[in-house]
């Protein structure tokens, strides 16, 4: 065999070993090699392949610019990714169309320039960069839709993200406003600092749990806030900065000071009822009463009558009348027949 022989043999070996699909094409755009790798991606046998325009292997809808891409491939034949900034596709036999990446590169053979296309079939990194996306969509629209604050911050203490019910506690229309500041863009100095300080002791991997921050909004009506502050860390488990998670407790707190104010209340009902039923004279142990004048007998001795007695004994305070039979009895003459 000779030289040139042996060294297409090994071109031809290195090819079918490569893992990634491989195919060479002319300069007329005929298929000239193509790996086992290249078959199993596309579908095709390798005599199907041979000897067709490569436009086969790709959609319907990219065929006609083609010819002009690979045109100005061939003015500036340096080695490069296909397609920077699209998405590339691969048409199979089936008609499938299966997302790729490709490598372009030109070899210089006695039979002429060739342009080696190393293809990458991206089919699980698509779903897994989709999935990605479609979760964070979805955490994007859980946190703007929590009443609670949640932000995040690098170690200089600068906002990296956050949700809505954020940016409007800092006076912003939207979450990208606060994107790179600080507390002291968006508070006095003092109170910034205060805020700095405590994530200081979280990026030494201390946690601040449900602190009481007051905060007074820019017009001026003052909120109860409650913050907790975890560490943020990397894959190596580096503090890299912060996660926040803050909650409105302002209406908590007026009803806990409501709820206060009304069990003092009560307290003090209860404490003036006792006082009270403490101060009622009671009359206790055997009266001594004259069956005929009805006068009780006191402690002295002495008696007294009924009604003076009791009023100074007790709150009652008594008047006169009389009930209807002795009405009927003493004045029977003015009153209307008993029925």
């Amino acid at each position: 065999m000779t030289e040139p022989d042996q060294t297409a043999a090994r071109m031809l070996m290195i090819v079918e070993a490569a893992p990634n699909a491989i195919i060479l094409v002319d300069t007329a755009r005929k298929i000239v090699t193509v790996n086992a790798q290249a078959e199993k991606l596309f579908g095709y046998s390798r005599t199907e392949l041979l000897g067709q325009p490569v436009e086969m292997l790709i959609p319907h809808r990219s065929r006609d610019r083609h010819p002009d891409l690979c045109q100005d491939f061939n003015r500036n034949p340096t080695k490069r990714p296909m397609g920077i900034g699209r998405d590339l596709s691969g048409l199979r036999k089936d008609g499938a169309e299966v997302p790729i990446e490709i490598g372009l590169t030109t070899l210089q053979t006695g039979e002429g320039t060739f342009v080696l296309a190393s293809i990458i079939d991206i089919t699980l990194r698509k779903r897994a960069e989709e999935t990605l996306v479609q979760e964070r969509n979805l955490l994007r629209t859980l946190i703007d839709n929590l009443p609670d604050y949640i932000f995040v911050k690098d170690r200089e203490h600068r906002f990296l993200t956050a949700n809505m019910a954020t940016a409007r506690l800092m006076g912003c229309l939207h979450p990208t406003e606060l994107l790179g500041k600080r507390d002291e863009d968006f508070y006095p100095s003092d109170l910034g600092q205060e805020f700095q300080s405590d994530e200081e002791k979280v990026f030494r991997g201390q946690p601040i749990i449900n602190k009481d921050e007051p905060h007074t909004d820019k017009l001026g009506c003052r909120r109860e806030i409650l913050t907790s502050k975890f560490p943020l860390r990397d894959s190596t488990g580096n503090i890299v900065g912060l996660v926040g998670v803050s909650r409105d407790i302002t209406e908590l707190k007026r009803k806990e000071l409501a709820l206060q104010s009304a069990l003092a209340q009560q307290e003090k009902l209860v404490a003036d009822l006792q006082s009270a039923l403490d101060h009622v004279k009671t009359l206790q142990g055997l009266l001594p009463i004259c069956g005929f004048c009805h006068k009780i007998r006191n402690a002295d001795g002495t008696w007294e009558r009924l009604e003076s007695f009791i009023s100074s004994r007790t709150d009652a305070v008594f008047t006169h009348s009389f009930c209807p039979d002795c009405g009927h009895e003493h004045y029977g003459a003015f009153l209307p027949p008993k029925p």
